[in-house]
């Protein structure tokens, strides 16, 4: 009889859910990876890095600040 291992033990047992659902995953990713490349070439849109020097204060649009 073979003795059952924890899989626990330190060993790498492998891939827990098959090769399948990773190229699945792996496919996903590279779909939204085109689109969004796809989206900043063709319709100029940023990805979303702006200049935080050129982003308004949060103060400046308080409106708790008394009129004058």
């Amino acid at each position: 009889m073979s003795e059952k291992r924890d899989p626990f033990d330190g060993d790498y047992i492998g891939n827990i859910f098959g090769p399948k659902i990773t190229l699945y995953g792996g496919l996903l990713i590279l779909f939204f990876v085109a689109i969004i490349l796809y989206r900043h070439w063709k319709l100029d849109v940023p990805f979303g890095l702006e200049d935080p020097a050129k982003m308004e204060s949060p103060m400046e649009n308080d409106s708790t600040k008394l009129q004058e």
